[in-house]
């Protein structure tokens, strides 16, 4: 009789799948928390399409050219789950460190590293470099983690729930995602890198959490070396490598995931600017939308990980999964139906394809190989995670070579007087786009159109029978930046009023703005019933105004707290500019630059999508095919009685 080990515990197993999980979520959170930041990126650090997309290729370079996953499975399968997680991990951490810190104004500003970036590559931003090095040691230890991960569910549920395991595994991967497109929008909010340092804080703690299962996994370890004899055949052979290179049925399974994943991943990358762009949607809205295809799979991965596991038809589910993966990337390139339709499908699809892929791969290859498979696949798929995000940025920038007007000294200066500007607007196949609605951005830059931006606003617009469009200076839908730095103080009587957000917007200052010594800062005692309120922290609404004629100049909502005595400080256009009069602000001439940045058109790069999707039918049949030849049993319940 064998004896029970950590493994038969329920409660043992879950923990792992649980500890696992949590590295796999803040993976995956990271992954996909530059997704809503893409227009900032181009705004604040000058990246083009092309740009933004190799960036995000970083992260599989170290994967398909050092097949790193490949190497990290063999070197996985060599060495053992506890030393290669630990190392792999790390990287992921100070990979994620260093892309915040690569965007950071301290970086920057000519901070560490800096000047050495500098000093090669001229053409390429310093800022680019710095983050592409960061990226690109997040995904060297990304990849390879998710195959330790793996392994390990595969370790503790094979021959049990495993299907079920790996399902949640991959849902709770995916909430990690669909958490980022929900949150980064409003971390980046305050400071835009917010949400970067947010997610490189995440890994640090996952790097714990690895820790943790380390110990578990070491004292299975010990059980199952006391309780079972040595089998030679669980040993890891190099000649075991032909088998996977040479196996008919691993190569469609290995072709249907590169091109699966090349059509989602890269997809996510740029989904909330696609929203932003064809549905004129706000940026927390255009994430939120994006997060609902994750928050699909963390419901129906486990479902159709259940279905694989008691019911089979895993070929059958992955052939599916294909299907609906081209209907929504159709619609996308094609119409402009709700977005939640083809979200909602994509994420249908999301779950069917990994649910009954991942457990599949265990009835091919043996236990003692299936880290070097998990890592091969993973390597070529990310052929596709490597070449996708910067094609589709290629492809973008050549289907919009007018997607942003950088206005002429001259442009500006009329534009100061009249506050009108005016353009036709075509779309990629330069066809005149009448009576379509729009948002266009006015930005102002300080210097060239690469500086700081002191002034963004969005403007929706309709065009004309002519294609024609206005945007009137004075008359914006949403304003993001506005500095109240090129407010003329001096020029006028300015009064100023405080209200505490938390307190049913109770105003707590209204009179005669006075500077505080320092510059434009405004201080004052907080007063509840007569008494100072000290050491409280408060959300507050700042409003500027001309006293003269009560119009309003600039509003912002900003965090104070009081000292000790109950005295707040405002320090004015620190905060969230909320509100801000165009006619209070001077732009003195050659100081500025100003462009109208139109919406990009997304048609060729879902095509190209779609495309993808019509390659993953034909593995997915092939695989169905092969699979009756093969005798694997890919259509038979994984669960063994």
């Amino acid at each position: 009789m064998t004896q029970k080990t950590l493994k038969d515990s329920p409660f043992a197993r879950w923990l792992v799948l649980l500890l696992t999980s949590a590295v796999m979520f803040f993976n995956y959170y990271f992954y996909d928390a530059l997704s809503p930041l893409k227009d900032l990126m181009q705004e604040n650090l000058g990246f083009t399409s092309s740009e933004y997309g190799t960036f995000m290729s970083a992260y599989s370079v170290p994967n398909v050219f050092l097949a790193m996953a490949v190497v990290g499975g063999i070197i996985l399968d060599r060495i053992g789950i506890r030393i290669t997680g630990f190392v792999f991990v790390l990287f992921m951490a100070i990979g994620t460190t260093l892309t915040a810190y690569g965007a950071s104004d301290v970086y920057l500003s000519g901070g560490f590293g800096y000047e050495f970036m500098s000093s090669f590559w001229p053409d390429v931003s310093p800022a680019l470099k710095m983050m592409y090095l960061g990226f690109f040691l997040f995904g060297l230890g990304a990849e390879t983690s998710i195959v330790v991960l793996s392994k390990a569910i595969v370790k503790w549920f094979k021959g049990k729930e495993i299907a079920l395991a790996l399902g949640l595994n991959v849902a709770i991967g995916r909430l990690g995602t669909a958490l980022a497109l929900n949150l980064s929008p409003s971390l980046a909010e305050v400071q835009w890198t917010n949400a970067i340092w947010f997610g490189a804080m995440l890994l640090w703690i996952g790097l714990l959490t690895f820790i943790i299962y380390m110990l578990m996994d070491l004292k299975i370890d010990r059980q199952i070396k006391e309780t079972l004899p040595h089998d030679a055949e669980d040993e890891f052979r190099w000649k075991d490598l032909k088998f996977l290179v040479t196996n008919r049925t691993f190569i469609f399974i290995t072709l249907l995931c590169v091109t699966f994943y090349s059509a989602v991943f890269p997809f996510v990358k740029y989904a909330p600017d696609l929203l932003m762009n064809k549905f004129n949607l706000p940026r927390q809205i255009a994430g939120n939308i994006s997060s609902i295809l994750m928050y699909g799979t963390i419901v129906l991965t486990p479902v159709f990980g259940w279905i694989a596991d008691y019911k089979g038809k895993s070929a059958t589910l992955m052939y599916l999964g294909s299907v609906l993966l081209i209907a929504a990337h159709l619609m996308f390139a094609k119409t402009m139906i709700s977005p939640f339709i083809p979200i909602f499908i994509l994420g249908v699809a999301f779950a069917l394809v990994p649910a009954a892929m991942w457990p599949a791969v265990t009835k091919i290859v043996g236990e003692n190989k299936i880290g070097t498979a998990y890592g091969f696949m993973f390597s070529v798929q990310n052929i596709g995670l490597w070449g996708l995000p910067i094609l589709i940025g290629v492809v973008l920038d050549s289907s919009n070579p007018n997607y942003a007007t950088e206005l002429t000294q001259q442009q500006f200066i009329s534009l100061q007087k009249n506050q009108v500007y005016e353009e036709v607007y075509d779309n990629t196949s330069g066809e005149v786009m009448k009576n379509n609605r729009l948002n266009v951005k006015y930005i102002v830059h300080k210097g060239d159109c690469t500086g700081d931006i002191v002034w963004k606003a969005i403007h929706e617009v309709k065009t004309d029978d002519q294609g024609k469009f206005r945007v009137k200076l004075d008359e914006y839908d949403r304003l993001n930046i506005a500095s109240f730095d090129l407010v003329n103080v001096d020029a006028y009587d300015l009064g100023i009023r405080i209200q505490n957000l938390e307190r049913d917007s109770a105003m707590i200052a209204k009179d005669t703005l006075v500077w505080s010594s320092g510059g434009r800062s405004y201080s004052n005692v907080y007063k509840v019933n007569g008494q100072p309120l000290s050491q409280e922290g408060f959300d507050a609404l700042i409003t500027i105004y001309n006293r003269s004629n009560g119009e309003l100049i600039f509003q912002e909502k900003q965090n104070l707290t009081t000292n000790e005595k109950g005295v707040y400080t405002a320090k004015l256009g620190a905060g969230v500019a909320q509100k801000a009069d165009y006619d209070y602000y001077s732009f003195e001439q050659g100081q500025y630059c100003a462009e109208i940045v139109k919406p990009l058109d997304y048609t060729n790069s879902m095509l190209m999508l779609a495309g993808l999707g019509v390659l993953g039918i034909l593995f997915a049949f092939l695989l169905k095919r092969d699979d009756k030849v093969s005798g694997y049993g890919l259509e038979k319940p994984n669960k063994m009685d």
